[in-house]
């Protein structure tokens, strides 16, 4: 039975392709299109970054600066205060790349790296700023600011997750700039490739919702707010919501990027519910006080 629905299912996905197939191949450009004009220049350097303070005593400086205030308030390694920060910069999925370098480093273990992670869902701000332009300026620094205080509060909410605590120095690697480039691309491909599929699934749903598209894929979704004529307080609660969930693009990419580790995700499925109603409150103070 339950392979005869996956197969009713597959034949469904396929004439819904072959009909669609006009409307699909013009998301997909516009995918592709949003990927080379927003995502690749906003990440690709900061990936590159990363790459170079892992091979210089950087991480250790910055850990050694920022790391025993975030020890103490979040009950984290002060490495993991290097994951947050750098997130600031680049936001998700890459924040996984940083996590992924202290799990092979042996510098945090499996529930220290799903807790970090459940509090890092945080946005390129230049990628934010460039895709919400159907906000004002101001209400979309408002947004960014208020997601990463959002993952703060989340993390004080996850502060009794238990995990083991590792403040050994972290010894630097040698840097190759040709290997660094291919991890770079590697997970651009990987963003461009979820980019795709999922915006290819929304195509072939009848329902043309913002937070339907988003829920798949968060830049799809905030794309279809702006090309519809929404209130100007519905655009604000809808993108606040993307954000907070951060798609199931996001979430495949993250997985993939921690596809040889055996994380348990409750804790970050957990922590989206918290961080979707907390930046929903963060949008009603906003708009009505």
């Amino acid at each position: 039975m339950k392979n005869l629905v996956k197969n009713i299912f597959i034949i469904i996905i396929l004439v819904l392709l072959f009909i669609k197939r006009p409307i699909i191949i013009s998301n997909i450009i516009n995918g592709i299109d949003l990927w080379k004009r927003s995502v690749f220049p906003s990440i690709f350097p900061i990936i590159i970054i990363s790459d170079l303070i892992l091979s210089s005593n950087l991480i250790n400086i910055i850990s050694n600066i920022f790391g025993p205030l975030f020890s103490k308030i979040f009950k984290l390694s002060k490495y993991s205060s290097y994951v947050f920060l750098m997130s600031l910069l680049s936001g998700s999925p890459t924040n996984a790349k940083y996590i992924l370098d202290l799990l092979n480093n042996k510098a945090i273990d499996n529930k220290e790296a799903i807790k970090v992670l459940s509090m890092s869902l945080n946005y390129n701000p230049l990628l934010i700023l460039s895709i919400t332009t159907y906000l004002k300026y101001e209400d979309r620094l408002y947004l960014i600011i208020v997601n990463i205080i959002s993952n703060l509060i989340i993390g004080l909410f996850n502060r009794n997750y238990k995990c083991n605590i590792n403040n050994n120095s972290i010894k630097s690697k040698k840097f190759n700039i040709v290997e660094s480039i291919n991890n770079s691309i590697n997970i651009l491909l990987l963003i461009l490739g979820s980019i795709i599929t999922f915006i290819t699934l929304s195509s072939i749903i009848p329902i043309k919702h913002p937070l339907i598209s988003g829920i798949l894929e968060i830049t799809n979704g905030l794309n279809i707010i702006n090309n519809i004529d929404y209130l100007y307080k519905y655009k604000m609660i809808f993108t606040s919501i993307l954000m907070g969930f951060g798609g199931f693009s996001i979430l495949i990419q993250i997985k993939s990027i921690f596809k040889d580790t055996s994380l348990d995700y409750s804790l970050y499925y957990k922590s989206r519910i918290i961080h979707i109603i907390i930046m929903i409150l963060f949008c009603y103070v906003r708009l009505y006080f």
